[in-house]
């Protein structure tokens, strides 16, 4: 079965993938990661997601998105002494109109994109000195969001504890060497946004995502 390849990306310089690429399997509306992928996985997944982010003048692109969208709230105490360049700031304004032109912006640091009956959100999610973006999705018919975050292996049973009853039905967890992947639902965004600023490997540790599985087949 051919994978659909689809590509997140804001900016256009110094790109980096904030999460490992994941598939997103829209009749269960579930995300796996391709560190855990088997021949068998390829039968019922649809689409292969790459987020992308520019890395250099972080801050002062998350400001070019608020000029894009005025309604975007960003904190007060978010300081920016960075120096970029005309052609950057065009450059990075244009890649944030070329993925509108696929993914809608909602508001709030919301795009959306739907697939196959389900909604895919991109999430906007701003830390003391950094952004990242995070997918989340629904599906008509049943209830909140599927989410992924990774763990470090260390807070696992912490994270645990963190969660709800309701978000622990149907909660997977595949196991890495260094984190957790806890794939589960949640029933807010804010929710969502709420516990990866807390959580999350990658964002809350400040940790890069270093590609460790081949996917050229895939290319």
């Amino acid at each position: 079965m051919e994978i659909r390849k689809i590509d997140f990306r804001l900016g256009s310089q110094s790109l980096a993938l904030e999460v490992p690429p994941f598939y997103l399997n829209f009749e269960k509306r579930s995300f796996s990661s391709i560190m855990t992928r088997g021949g068998s996985q390829f039968k019922c997944r649809r689409a292969l997601f790459y987020v992308y982010i520019s890395r250099e003048n972080q801050l002062s692109k998350l400001l070019l998105i608020k000029a894009l969208h005025p309604s975007l709230y960003i904190p007060r105490s978010l300081k920016v002494n960075e120096e970029i360049g005309r052609e950057e700031v065009n450059e990075f304004i244009d890649s944030v109109k070329y993925i509108e032109n696929k993914w809608k912006y909602i508001d709030s640091g919301l795009w959306r994109r739907n697939f196959n009956g389900c909604g895919v959100y991109m999430v906007l999610i701003i830390g003391e000195n950094r952004w990242t973006v995070r997918p989340i999705v629904s599906k008509e018919g049943l209830e909140g969001y599927g989410v992924e975050i990774p763990v470090d292996a260390k807070r696992d049973e912490g994270f645990l504890e963190e969660l709800t009853e309701d978000e622990k039905k149907g909660l997977e967890v595949h196991k890495h060497v260094q984190n957790r992947h806890f794939h589960f639902t949640v029933f807010g965004i804010e929710r969502f946004i709420e516990l990866v600023k807390e959580w999350d490997y990658y964002f809350a540790n400040k940790e890069v995502w270093k590609q460790s599985v081949r996917i050229t087949h895939l290319e």
